[in-house]
């Protein structure tokens, strides 16, 4: 493989790897040095075709970060905690500036895991449903069903919140 054509993926996607991961984790650090590790083994075996490489980077990270989270389980600590303070929320709010959008985060938190990934990879990393049911191993009927359901909560939390 070339250098350029490696860099070129790596400049392409790695914005939306690290935001699939944070949404995960939560966490600055972990989610870029999962990002690193994703690139790293994803680049040893990827067949660069340009279809299919995002949908196929994202799996590689999610699967890293279940394992990250298996092993971290297995240890005996706790579990990730969803509101950790400190330079995880100052970088949450440099991404999130407006006030509707920080809403819209609030919502998305309130969903189910398979809920916040499913709308995060569609709406915000802008996967096709198919890709996002080979990614989470669901039917695209279920995806589909998914993002209906994710999106009919989000509207009634904003809808909430702006009462």
């Amino acid at each position: 493989m070339e250098k350029d054509i490696l860099q070129q993926v790596y400049y392409k996607y790695t914005k939306k790897v690290y935001l699939y991961l944070y949404s995960l984790c939560r966490n600055h650090d972990l989610a870029e040095d999962l990002m690193q590790e994703t690139f790293v083994k994803a680049l040893c075996s990827i067949d660069l075709a340009e279809e299919g490489v995002l949908p196929w980077l994202l799996r590689v990270a999610r699967n890293l970060y279940l394992d990250y989270f298996r092993k971290e389980r297995r240890r005996g600590w706790e579990e990730l905690d969803e509101n950790q303070p400190g330079k995880e929320t100052a970088l949450l709010e440099q991404l999130i500036q407006k006030e509707k959008n920080q809403q819209l985060y609030q919502a998305i938190l309130r969903l189910s895991e398979t809920e916040k990934e499913a709308v995060v990879l569609y709406w915000f990393s802008g996967l096709s449903q198919e890709a996002i049911g080979s990614i989470l191993n669901l039917s695209h009927g279920n995806v589909r069903v998914i993002l209906y359901r994710a999106k009919k909560k989000l509207k009634q939390y904003l809808e909430h919140e702006s009462i």
